[in-house]
């Protein structure tokens, strides 16, 4: 019982953090917000040189590919660390991620327009969600190293 109640408390704590960034995020234009920890600098130069939506929209595009790729590595590591119950937790912990990252994204919908600029930072948004996410599981790997 205590173990599923530090559980429900992580993620509690998690998803109240990634909704805090989030509509951190959303107050600030796409191309001012600070690069997160794991944000490549191909990014951070890519939007300082794209000339309008379109190419703002490729700049997101190309990292949430490899913000994705990221966070599949470390997944993958991080299991590769743990015993039998801890990959069990890492697989429940993940399924809750993936559960509130749709969610997010639904209450994105509703809260960002479907104008060019709400687009954008909807997709920044998700793209830094994943980074935030890859940045989270290489906490846990450093822990354990």
């Amino acid at each position: 019982m205590q173990a599923k109640f530090k559980q429900s408390l992580l993620v509690g704590i998690t998803l109240t953090a990634l909704i805090a960034s989030g509509a951190a995020m959303a107050r600030s234009p796409v191309s001012t917000a600070q690069p997160g920890k794991g944000i490549s600098a191909s990014f951070t130069t890519c939007q300082q040189r794209a000339q309008g939506a379109i190419a703002q929209a490729a700049c997101i595009s190309q990292e949430t590919k490899l913000q994705d790729q990221r966070l599949n590595r470390v997944y993958k590591e991080l299991q590769g660390k743990l015993d039998a119950a801890g990959k069990a937790k890492l697989v429940g912990a993940q399924r809750a991620w993936l559960e509130s990252r749709k969610r997010d994204g639904e209450l994105e919908t509703v809260i960002f327009d479907s104008t060019q600029p709400g687009n954008l930072q909807g997709s920044e948004i998700e793209m830094r969600r994943l980074g935030a996410r890859a940045d989270q599981l290489q906490g846990y790997i450093d822990l354990l190293d």
